[in-house]
């Protein structure tokens, strides 16, 4: 285990070895894990660590405050859950939610409530961003939904979809719209060049704002 040091603060990070093209950063568990080419200096992956130092260290913070097994958060909103024996189901009260499950891992129901609660929301969200791409020249698409460690969605340029994280359903509804306008800007602009930022303008003129603060937020 390596530490990282500035002023007062520290990240700790593992490093693993593998022939990778690029180097990855991942947080988990409270550690920065690094993955990257046996030629890759230690000098090079401290220079990023200290260039994202803030960011690395705030999504640090926010992995060491796990959210207790009987707790669940959607869109914004705190739940406590009580589970009963039975086939998958769930419903929403003022602030609990009922859920019948033969599982017993936590982790694993929350993941299904999360996509179950994204797909229903799609269901009134999607169509109006949909009409509201293809006044920009951008047909709408079909759409997954999975559980993702590193990211909020991505563009898949060959089938022309797009994939959500479930885990959207735990933030503000802003954020969905957000990850929506962002991934289809993709289908006019693959990169993140100037180019891709004025189509998300057009989408959603104070995206930024989101963007900036959902850089903040990590998936656990």
């Amino acid at each position: 285990m390596n530490t990282y040091h500035k002023e007062h603060r520290m990240i700790p990070y593992h490093l693993i070895r593998k022939n990778n093209k690029n180097a990855y950063f991942r947080i988990k568990e409270g550690i920065l894990h690094v993955t990257a080419h046996p030629k890759t200096s230690i000098k090079v992956i401290e220079a990023f660590i200290e260039a994202k130092f803030d960011v690395f260290y705030q999504k640090i913070q926010e992995s060491n405050t796990k959210e207790a097994d009987h707790m669940i958060t959607l869109w914004g909103k705190s739940y406590e859950i009580i589970l009963t024996r039975g086939r998958f189901s769930f419903e929403i009260g003022e602030d609990v939610i009922y859920v019948k499950t033969m599982s017993e891992d936590a982790f694993t129901n929350k993941k299904r409530i999360y996509k179950e609660t994204l797909a229903e929301k799609l269901k009134t969200l999607k169509p109006i961003i949909d009409q509201d791409v293809q006044m920009h020249g951008v047909t709408p698409c079909p759409i997954k939904i999975k559980y993702l460690k590193s990211k909020f969605g991505s563009y898949h340029r060959k089938h022309h979809e797009i994939t959500l994280n479930s885990y959207l359903a735990r933030l503000d509804e802003v954020y969905l719209t957000y990850v929506l306008y962002h991934e289809y800007a993709h289908a006019l602009v693959f990169n993140h060049s100037k180019a891709f930022y004025q189509v998300l303008d057009r989408f959603m003129p104070n995206h930024r704002i989101y963007q900036k603060a959902l850089k903040k937020i990590a998936i656990q």
